[in-house]
């Protein structure tokens, strides 16, 4: 079992090592591909929840510390409630719960202002709030990213999908 200490999120401590990314310390795709089948199928029961996928112009060359610390400020930005995970590629997905498309707004504002100074490139979100139009979580997960690829093909900035 992890005990909190620098190179681990104090939010994820106890959690098991396998569900780590460990350039950056946060939720790895396991992690998050566990909790959002779960999150998408309490969706259909009346859980409100985004999902704002995350880029900072990162890519291969990008060094790992700067990958780390683009994650450490997307994951300080965050409630305990949310769960932020690096899907790799420079990318991070943020499962905002309780929140709607204005909520997941104020939160992108939010990690834009923590990876200015920080992030490679311009900052760019796709987001996508739960509903029942979506037939299943591969669906809400398309939908994000087509917008994450919007934002980018615009420079920067926030797209958003339903």
């Amino acid at each position: 079992m992890l005990t909190s200490d620098e190179s681990t999120p104090d939010r994820y401590a106890r959690s098991h090592p396998a569900l780590f990314d460990a350039q950056t310390g946060l939720a790895n795709r396991l992690h998050f591909d566990l909790v959002y089948d779960y999150v998408f199928d309490a969706g259909d029961r009346g859980l409100p929840f985004t999902v704002m996928l995350v880029s900072a112009g990162a890519d291969a060359d990008t060094p790992a510390r700067t990958i780390r610390e683009l994650g450490e400020a997307v994951e300080s930005t965050t409630r305990n409630s949310d769960l932020v995970s690096h899907i790799g590629g420079g990318r991070y997905v943020v499962l905002l719960l309780g929140t709607n498309l204005q909520g997941a707004r104020i939160a992108a504002d939010r990690v834009e202002a923590a990876v200015r100074g920080l992030a490679p490139g311009p900052a760019c979100f796709g987001l996508t709030a739960f509903s029942e139009a979506f037939e299943s979580a591969p669906d809400l997960l398309r939908a994000a990213d087509a917008a994450l690829l919007a934002a980018e093909a615009a420079g920067g900035g926030v797209e958003f999908s339903s």
